[in-house]
C-alpha cells in the first residue's frame, strides 16, 4: 500500500523553547520532541509570556502591583460561582463517561469472542444456539455476534479508508494513510484442507450466470493447481505466498485448491432478490441439506450473487465478506467457513470493479478504466474480490488467526495491501501491470486454459511486504 504523503514544516526556536509543527490537519505544539495536538503555543521569555513588552522596553525594576482587597460579600459571591462551575464540570465529566460506556458496551462481548480460541467459540456458539432454540428465539439474533467478528470487508479500491484518513489525519485527496505492515497471529486455526492438504471449494451460483461467466470462474479455480503448465506470473505463484501462514500446530494453509463438487445453481432466486446476511448462510446450509453439496468441515463454501441481487451491505459497505456457520445439528456441530461475493456491474462498478471501471465519485481519481482480460467487467471485478476472500478465509477463517487491528473489523492478508496490484502502486493507480499486445487488456497473472486475471497483492509473512508472486 502506498505511504501517505504529508508535508510538514517546523520552526526551530531557542533551546528549551517550544516549536510549532504545521500539518494539513492543524497546528500542534511540540516540546521535548513530543507533539501535543490542539495546544496553543506559548512563547516564553525569561520572565514574561507572549504579549508582554519586548525586553528592551521593560522597566529596569518592574514592581508588582497588589490586587485590591475583596469584601466578605465579594468572597461569598465568588465562592458560590466557583461551586456552580465545579458542579457543572463534574456533571459534564460523568455524562461523558456514561455516554462512552453506553456506546462501547454493545461491542465488548463480540470483540472478546473474536479473540477467544476456536474451541471456546464453538462451545459458546453451540450453547447460544441451543438456548435460542429452547426459548424459541430467532436464529438470526444468535448470528449477530459471529458476524461482527468474522466479517472481512474487501474492496478492490477502498475509498472509505481515504475518507477516514482525510478526517483524522488531514491527508490530501486520493492519498491513503498506510498502516504498518504487520499481520499478527492470534492463535486460531487456518484452513489446512483435508488429510491430504487439499482445500475444496464449493460454489453456489445465486441467480443467472451465463455459461461464459461460469467458464471464466471455473478456469480461475483450476488455475490454483495449474502450476508449471502456466507462464509466470501465475495464479498458483500468487497462492504460494500463503504457505508462510501456519497455525499453532505448525500446519500451513492448504496449498492445493480444487472444486469440491459441481457448482450448485439457484437460478430461481429461492430467497428473492434482496438478501440479508442470514439468507446467505441459509443458502449454504440449504444446499447441504438438500444434497446439492456435501458437508465438508475442511472445505470452503462460496456464494456468488448475480448482478440483479441486492445483498445487505453490498456497495454501501463492501463488495464481499466471509463468515462461518454456528455449529448446529444441521452442520453436524461443525463451524463451516463460507464466503459471499456479488457481481457489482449494475449496482456499483466504480466501487467494486475498479480498476476495470472508473472510480465512483469521491472514492478515487477520475482516470480511464482498464480493459478487463475476460471481457466482462462484472466477473473480472468479482474475481478480484473472490481472490481476496479465499485468501482471507484461509488465513483467518474464524476471526482469530491472522489479521491486523480490531477483530470486529479486521484487516486481513489482502486488506493490508488494499489497492495494490503491481509494483509502484499508489491509491488511484493499481501499479505496473501486464498488457496483452493483441487485446490491450491489463492483468497481473496467467491462469489455466490461456486465461488472464487481476489478483490483489497480499501480505507475504516471510518478507513482511505486499507481494503478487512468491519469489524463489
Amino acid at each position: 500500500m502506498a505511504q501517505q504523503l504529508e508535508r510538514s514544516a517546523s520552526l526551530s526556536l531557542r533551546e528549551g523553547m517550544a516549536a510549532v509543527q504545521r500539518t494539513n490537519s492543524g497546528t500542534h505544539a511540540k516540546e521535548n520532541g513530543q507533539v501535543a495536538p490542539g495546544m496553543n503555543l506559548l512563547q516564553r521569555t525569561s520572565s514574561m509570556l507572549k504579549g508582554s513588552l519586548p525586553d528592551a522596553q521593560l522597566p529596569a525594576s518592574p514592581q508588582l502591583k497588589s490586587l485590591p482587597s475583596m469584601s466578605l460579600k465579594d468572597h461569598q459571591a465568588a465562592g458560590a460561582a466557583a461551586g456552580i462551575r465545579n458542579r457543572n464540570i463534574v456533571i459534564g465529566v460523568l455524562s461523558t463517561f456514561l455516554f462512552l460506556a453506553v456506546v462501547s458496551w454493545p461491542w465488548h462481548g463480540s470483540v472478546q469472542v473474536g479473540l477467544s480460541t476456536f474451541a471456546e467459540h464453538q462451545a459458546a456458539a453451540a450453547a447460544a444456539a441451543a438456548a435460542a432454540a429452547a426459548a424459541g428465539s430467532s436464529h438470526d439474533a444468535v448470528l449477530l455476534s459471529k458476524w461482527s467478528n468474522a466479517v472481512s470487508r474487501v474492496l478492490p479500491y477502498d475509498g472509505r479508508l481515504e475518507a477516514v484518513s482525510k478526517k483524522k489525519l488531514g491527508s490530501s485527496k486520493f492519498l491513503v494513510t498506510s498502516m504498518p505492515l504487520l499481520l499478527p497471529y492470534h492463535q486460531g486455526p487456518v484452513l489446512t484442507g483435508d488429510k491430504n492438504g487439499v482445500l475444496k471449494l464449493y460454489l453456489i451460483y445465486y441467480g443467472v450466470f451465463s455459461p461464459s461467466q461460469q467458464a471464466t470462474l471455473n478456469d480461475f479455480l483450476e488455475s490454483f493447481t495449474a502450476g508449471s503448465t502456466v507462464a509466470a506470473p501465475s495464479v498458483a505463484g500468487w497462492w504460494a505466498i500463503t504457505q508462510g501462514f501456519k497455525d499453532s500446530a505448525n500446519e500451513t494453509v492448504a496449498q492445493t485448491i480444487v472444486a469440491g463438487a459441481p457448482a450448485h445453481t439457484d437460478a430461481a432466486y429461492s430467497k428473492g432478490k434482496s438478501l440479508q446476511y442470514a439468507d446467505i448462510e441459509v443458502l449454504v446450509t440449504g444446499a447441504i441439506a438438500a444434497g446439492f453439496l456435501p458437508l465438508d468441515a475442511s472445505g470452503l463454501y462460496v456464494v456468488l450473487t448475480d448482478a440483479d441481487v441486492v445483498v445487505q451491505g453490498f456497495c454501501s459497505l463492501e463488495c464481499g465478506t466471509h463468515f462461518y456457520t454456528i455449529p448446529t445439528k444441521a452442520t453436524q456441530n461443525h463451524a463451516l467457513p463460507y464466503a459471499w461475493v456479488g457481481n457489482a456491474v449494475e449496482q456499483c462498478p466504480g466501487f467494486c470493479d475498479w480498476p476495470y471501471a472508473t472510480a465512483a465519485p469521491g472514492t478515487g481519481p477520475d482516470t480511464p478504466a482498464l480493459k478487463p482480460p475476460n471481457d466482462d467487467v462484472g466477473i473480472d471485478g468479482l474475481i478480484i474480490t473472490l481472490a481476496s476472500l479465499i485468501a482471507g478465509s484461509a488465513t483467518n477463517p474464524f476471526a482469530n488467526a491472522y489479521f491486523q487491528g480490531d477483530a470486529a473489523e479486521p484487516l486481513e492478508v489482502a486488506g493490508v495491501c488494499a489497492g495494490i496490484y503491481g509494483a509502484a502502486a499508489y491509491p488511484g493507480n493499481p501499479g505496473t501491470l501486464l498488457t496483452d499486445p493483441k487485446t490491450g487488456t491489463s492483468f497481473n497473472a496467467f491462469g489455466a486454459n490461456g486465461r488472464q486475471f487481476l489478483l490483489p497483492w497480499i501480505f507475504n509473512p516471510a518478507t513482511k511486504q505486499c507481494a503478487g508472486q512468491l519469489k524463489p
